[in-house]
């Protein structure tokens, strides 16, 4: 037996630690399903593992999140600091002293001053009353004094009007023990109450909040309708609960309307009663009733804080924190600024992990460049743990695209290659050298092009180029400027082009310093093409010369003109010495004057007794 009710206590403990797991479970995936803005990866990589130790601070805040729904909605919304006034008007039941009217009106609601007929207060209709309820100048003492801000606490003045609908006749026995108790009157209970009102508001959501009241004051009661010199006061007290809905959510002064339920208890018992009209000598009321209202206020509107915290829980730290940063700045002394500072701190401190987030995110899609610019950015504010992921991640990013510009190299597309590792060695310098080998191969690619068309010129600029970033590459091109020269040794006679005739020169000597000598055929082109070349050479610097000559000429031409009557000395100082002179004798003053220009164009000038006659132009 004994045995049995170990096992039953046993089982019964195992199945309260079971159900206990199983609600931890199902609440844990509810938050996390609230709380995970992007997909997650269920790779293996490193990449979507780092976030593992993540996933605990998210379990954190989710509780935080749920704790922060209940009990501190508000914590950054401005507050509800002043109500100037707030009006309630609506209809009761008079309940005499029984809580709520259980068990209806009974003689102990109403005391007399002698043995008199109890008055029940007549039928229903004579019970329902109606009152003008207004709330003056409240004022949120709890922010003021205690610095709170999720939970608004106004105090201010109450004042208040109630009586009768339908008012019941007193028993008419009241005039038959007393002639002055007068008969047909009838008893209306109407008040005026003067109260303090304390309220609490809870704002849950944007356009409504819920309200709950206390007041207590004094009462003064006229007891008939038409006699107003029967009169008593006493303590009144109120309960109030009810809804509002806020009409313009935007607007500094606000409104609001709504419907309370009230329940309120009075007892007059101090009674003036002078002419000894009435018996009454005090009564209790207790009313029920709904009232509709409408206020206006200043306060409660949302905050930057409120946004920011929005964000901080949707996990978008990044405009968490700049929200953040905006309340703080703009409400420096707002009740709640040491949260908000903390919070701000707290996302600036997940941004890199979201930053990472977004990066996978594109990551899995393809999307390379904007994956890349979220892993950088987290990794500029980023701890060491995840510095180290980020770069392997950029690490593999890189040599794949590296590996992507390879085949637009190999097809052609060198520029383009090469702009693209550029690119990448930009963000991870890791890869800068493979710009270099770029480099190198597209020139030389393009060489070669070159080379089998024909364009040897363009081609051995490519080369050179080549060999200036590496001299590695000294024997490859010299194999291809030896290819050229043996092709232009074909067209060695016909050749004129001195830029072609120094390079099979320089191919040759080349070839020689390779190969440790040439042919006696190829010795004798050489020698040629070197006697060659000096005339070629020769004939070219005097051309020069000349075109040096004659644009100093024409620049005199242009400077000062020539006129007829001029003497041969202020010619020669003009124009220069003459191409050719023809005269009788040395001494003679009658000379013909030649000057040959290019293009077979002669200036004639004739002198007479040593003066300018003529000039013609031929």
């Amino acid at each position: 037996m004994d045995v049995l009710l170990q096992v039953m206590k046993f089982t019964y403990f195992e199945a309260v630690i079971l159900k206990t797991i199983s609600i931890i479970i199902i609440l844990s995936t509810i938050t996390k399903a609230e709380l995970s803005p992007v997909e997650q990866d269920t790779s293996k990589s490193l990449i979507f593992k780092v976030f593992s130790i993540e996933d605990k601070a998210l379990k954190k805040f989710g509780s935080g999140y749920i704790f922060d729904q209940i009990f501190r909605r508000r914590e950054f919304h401005q507050p509800i600091n002043f109500i100037p006034i707030e009006m309630r008007y609506g209809f009761s039941y008079n309940a005499g002293s029984k809580f709520l009217g259980l068990g209806g009106l009974k003689s102990n609601w109403m005391s007399y001053e002698s043995e008199v007929k109890e008055f029940n207060g007549g039928k229903f209709s004579s019970r329902l009353g109606h009152q003008l309820d207004l709330d003056f100048l409240k004022t949120n003492l709890a922010y003021y004094w205690f610095g709170n801000s999720w939970l608004d606490m106004h105090s201010g003045l109450n004042f208040r009007y109630s009586s009768l609908l339908f008012p019941s006749v007193i028993p008419e026995e009241w005039n038959a023990s007393n002639e002055s108790w007068k008969l047909g009157e009838k008893f209306n209970g109407s008040m005026i109450e003067l109260s303090w009102s304390q309220s609490l508001i809870l704002q849950w959501f944007e356009t409504w909040y819920s309200t709950y009241r206390y007041t207590y004051g004094v009462a003064y009661s006229r007891f008939y309708k038409k006699q107003n010199n029967v009169s008593g006061y006493g303590p009144s007290q109120s309960f109030t609960f009810g809804a509002r809905y806020i009409l313009d959510p935007e607007m500094k002064n606000r409104f609001a309307i709504g419907i309370d339920l009230k329940y309120s208890h009075t007892a007059i018992k101090n009674i003036k009663d002078p002419k000894d009209i009435t018996p009454i000598n005090g009564f209790t009321i207790q009313t029920a009733g709904i009232y509709a209202t409408a206020s206006v206020f200043f306060g409660g509107r949302k905050t930057k804080g409120d946004t920011g915290k929005m964000y901080y829980y949707s996990g978008n730290y990044i405009t968490s924190k700049r929200f953040f940063e905006e309340f703080i700045d703009e409400n420096p002394n707002h009740a709640n600024i040491a949260r908000a500072k903390k919070l701000a701190v707290e996302s600036e401190r997940r941004i890199p992990y979201q930053l990472m987030r977004e990066g996978m995110s594109f990551d899995k899609r393809g999307m390379m460049p904007r994956a890349v610019e979220k892993y950088i950015r987290a990794k500029s504010l980023a701890d060491t743990l995840l510095i180290g992921v980020i770069d392997e991640r950029l690490r593999e990013i890189a040599y794949q695209e590296v590996e992507r510009a390879e085949k637009w190299l190999n097809e052609g597309a060198g520029d383009t290659a090469i702009a693209h590792v550029t690119m990448v060695a930009g963000w991870y310098p890791g890869v800068r050298h493979h710009v270099k080998r770029f480099k190198i191969t597209n020139l030389m690619n393009k060489g070669e092009e070159l080379y089998k068309i024909g364009l040897h010129n363009r081609s051995l600029s490519y080369f050179d180029e080549a060999l200036k970033m590496d001299s590695g590459l000294t024997f490859e091109i010299a194999t291809y400027k030896h290819r050229i020269a043996v092709e232009l040794l074909t067209m060695a006679d016909q050749m004129k082009d001195l830029n072609s005739l120094k390079f099979v020169v320089y191919a040759l000597e080349e070839t020689q310093k390779l190969t440790g000598g040439l042919s006696k055929t190829n010795s004798r082109i050489l020698d040629e093409l070197k006697q060659k070349l000096a005339v070629n050479e020769s004939y070219e610097i005097r051309e020069k010369i000349d075109q040096i000559l004659n644009e100093e000429k024409k620049k005199k031409e242009d400077e000062k003109s020539i006129l007829v009557g001029m003497v041969i000395s202020e010619v020669e100082e003009i124009m220069g010495p003459p191409s050719e002179i023809i005269s009788n004798n040395d001494n003679s003053g009658n000379q013909l004057w030649i000057y040959r220009y290019k293009e077979g164009k002669e200036v004639l000038l004739t002198f007479t007794n040593y003066k300018l006659f003529r000039i013609e132009q031929e």
